[in-house]
């Protein structure tokens, strides 16, 4: 330990941070017009505006597509834009990307613009349709760029392009959504709904992007002006959960409000998750209800896929782990999430696949130090489509593929991958004791939030450790080790909250 130093100042020494540099403003944010294209896609958004022509937004079914959709439909509503819609795939039901049920929608529909969100840089052929149609499409996504198979889109903002000059690359779906909402806000001289940052922050955090840079300030932004940022869902929501009152409390109900809107698919490309945020009347009780109970059986189902997976972790040895769903184990919307528990549990590249309208589809996760896009990039010969994130990407083939992929990407493993050091120590942000660990040091820490990829919670070395000091007060949250009674032991554990600890390894 650091003579003089509180607990406090020795973490951010440890992640050589200093108190003044965690403050942030919106004002930091760079200057969208730095996102290439978007001039081109605000002057045609105006157009569709001006002429009222049918526009319809093409979302994604997760929370940051949902999140991404809502935004951008609530401004143009706040406009008094009144021909605008959004369509959102059940992964469930079709593949991902513009398929055939949406062409056949904006034919229908007569629709002259689709606007994307958090998706639409993989799809190649979709747009190609749609603009056979007579129907502009205008791409805003987040993900990596295959500069082989670019779509001939009317525009394409994604901080990902080679000559896009915006400074962070790692937006999510909805943050790119938002600083186009900004950018028409100055340009038509209009005011944003300060919810939107509150959206903002539950789509990034749901997509787990890192929690540093632009993503932390729109995120800060909402955890320190919190009720400034509510809408009529916001307040909806907030009668039902517990009470809030500290950035922790808010940080939490983000990630409910993500858990919750995860739900909801529908046909048709209609999301129930949607409907309830746009939703005024009483409706809105129904809906809210619906959503509730398709999370809490989506929790269940995630613990019965957990154990499953548990059993098949259990003294797995490889460098990679492939597991093909014949069985049916797994619903398909929780491939990605059963691929990320394994990734934590082995730290190996990890690809889940199950059978799926008639294709193989797979989720695939990593930790650092690989890339999972450039591992469907070396053997793309063998997939119909991929796409996605290095720590998170997926494709689809078809079935008689499977063999040849499996080989290729055993090739690819073998040469850019490295089993990680079972012996290795546990990087720790500093030595303390259970005694620092109080809540005035926790409302301190509470400066770095929002914990996320780049900026997790504090780990820390715990000296001279009793299973009787954490009595009663302590939550040991979900640690699988525990402490012998009236026996001193250092320990490595994530602090998690107030009175919230897990901890990671026993050292004695």
């Amino acid at each position: 330990m650091v003579k003089g130093q509180n607990l406090y100042h020795r973490i951010l020494e440890a992640r050589n941070l200093e108190s003044e540099n965690l403050e942030t403003s919106l004002d930091d944010l760079p200057d969208e017009q730095l996102l290439a294209n978007i001039e081109v896609a605000a002057t045609r958004i105006h157009e569709a505006v001006y002429r009222n022509e049918p526009v319809v937004i093409f979302g994604h079914d997760d929370p940051d597509g949902i999140t991404s959709s809502y935004i951008l439909y609530n401004f143009l509503n706040s406009i008094g834009f009144q021909k605008h819609s959004c369509y959102i795939p059940n992964r469930n039901l079709e593949t991902h990307g513009i398929q055939e049920n949406f062409i056949n929608h904006v034919e229908k529909g007569g629709h002259k613009l689709v606007i994307t969100v958090d998706n639409g840089i993989s799809a190649a052929d979709g747009v190609k349709k749609l603009n056979e149609l007579g129907c502009d499409v205008i791409i805003t996504d987040h993900h990596l760029i295959q500069a082989d198979n670019m779509p001939e889109a009317y525009a394409i903002i994604n901080p990902q392009l080679s000559y896009c000059e915006y400074p962070f690359k790692q937006l999510a779906g909805v943050g790119v959504a938002l600083m186009l909402i900004r950018y028409l806000a100055k340009q038509w001289n209009h005011k944003i709904d300060p919810a939107s940052y509150f959206w903002a922050a539950v789509g990034s955090i749901a997509d787990k992007v890192p929690m540093i840079g632009l993503n932390r300030i729109i995120v800060r932004y909402v955890l320190e002006n919190f009720d400034a940022v509510q809408d009529h869902t916001v307040q909806f929501l907030l009668r039902n959960y517990r009470r809030v009152s500290s950035p922790t409390d808010v940080f939490n109900f983000i990630t409910y409000t993500s858990r919750l809107i995860a739900n909801g698919r529908e046909a048709g490309g209609e999301h129930t998750a949607l409907r309830f945020m746009i939703q005024i009347s009483d409706a809105k009780a129904e809906l809210f209800q619906t959503l509730e109970g398709q999370k809490n059986l989506w929790e269940n189902d995630l613990n019965r896929v957990f154990s499953f997976l548990d059993t098949l972790a259990v003294d797995f040895v490889g460098n990679f782990f492939v597991y093909y769903d014949d069985d049916d184990v797994i619903p398909y919307a929780l491939l990605g999430t059963a691929a990320s528990y394994i990734v934590n549990r082995l730290q190996i590249p990890t690809i889940m696949l199950k059978h799926h309208n008639g294709l193989t589809v797979c989720e695939g996760r990593c930790c650092d130090g690989f890339n999972m896009v450039d591992s469907f990039i070396h053997c793309k010969e063998h997939l119909i489509q991929f796409g996605g994130h290095p720590k998170a990407a997926g494709f689809t083939m078809k079935p008689d593929a499977y063999d040849s992929f499996v080989e290729c990407f055993h090739e690819y493993i073998c040469e850019n991958f490295i089993l990680p050091d079972e012996d290795a120590e546990i990087p720790f942000d500093a030595e303390c004791t259970l005694d620092e660990m109080d809540d005035s040091t926790w409302q301190e820490l509470e400066m770095l939030l929002p914990w996320g990829q780049e900026n997790p919670e504090p780990v820390l070395q715990i000296k001279d450790l009793k299973a009787t000091d954490l009595g009663g007060n302590w939550n040991l949250d979900n640690s699988s080790l525990r402490l012998a009674r009236n026996v001193k032991h250092d320990c490595i554990a994530m602090w998690r909250g107030v009175r919230q600890l897990r901890i990671l390894k026993i050292l004695d």
